[in-house]
């Protein structure tokens, strides 16, 4: 009797979770993605595009950019195009602080959709201890984990955000280790873009910059393994 009881509230438990909303959102969310890698393949979300709109309505021109990046981020495309672009269009400072702004919110975004969808269950407790150990390490230092990453370009944006929403990292904390970790190399990287006069990553000089960027970015993170795997 309670064996079925317990089934039944399982059940229950699992129709609550899995409710008409959240199958709409989902698919909602799904079509969202699949629409803006459509477009990207296209060009339709070339950074050209604000290009147009910069002189006349300067304004229009950094909400779109800003609209163009979120929506980059939430669906997990390639964003250097963009900061490479802000650079151009903005200069260095301003169109650093756009591409952290924008990569902040679309991250924010994907942070809580993946927590509304699927919840946190890299916060639940596990019995192993290799395991357990690194869940509370990362309880009480989650902001660092978080500002490691953001300050490291060669870890994807994208899919770290949608990790993170299902840890214990707080919603605070998300946003503010997001924002002011991202910010350095989003200013780097516009830089680049402000001083070649350029927002194609393939360009020579740029991606010979880009490469010996993201190369001392995997030999730090590399170090930082060993030095982790060495403490636990």
């Amino acid at each position: 009797m309670t064996f079925l009881l317990k089934s039944l509230k399982n059940k229950k438990g699992i129709r609550r979770y899995i409710g008409p909303k959240r199958i709409i959102f989902i698919l909602m969310f799904v079509v969202f993605v699949i629409w803006t890698w459509r477009y990207y393949k296209s060009g339709a979300l070339s950074p050209s595009i604000i290009e147009q709109y910069r002189v006349q309505y300067p304004v229009s021109a950094v909400l779109l950019f800003l609209s163009v990046y979120v929506m980059s981020v939430i669906a997990a495309l390639p964003s250097l195009p963009l900061n490479l672009a802000a650079g151009f269009f903005w200069g260095g400072l301003a169109g650093g602080i756009f591409s952290a702004v924008g990569a902040t919110a679309g991250g924010w975004l994907s942070f809580l959709a993946a927590r509304w969808l699927i919840g946190q269950p890299l916060a639940d407790q596990f019995d192993n201890k290799w395991v357990s150990r690194v869940q509370d390490e990362f309880d009480r230092n989650g902001w660092k984990f978080v500002a490691f990453a953001r300050i490291n370009p060669i870890i994807p944006t994208g899919p770290l955000n949608y990790l993170l929403g299902l840890s214990s990292l707080s919603s605070r904390g998300f946003l503010g280790a997001t924002f002011i970790f991202l910010l350095p190399p989003a200013i780097a990287i516009a830089y680049i873009g402000d001083t070649l006069q350029t927002f194609t990553a393939q360009q020579v000089g740029v991606s010979e910059i880009i490469r010996g960027i993201l190369i001392a970015s995997a030999a730090i993170i590399f170090l930082a393994l060993v030095k982790f795997a060495v403490v636990f």
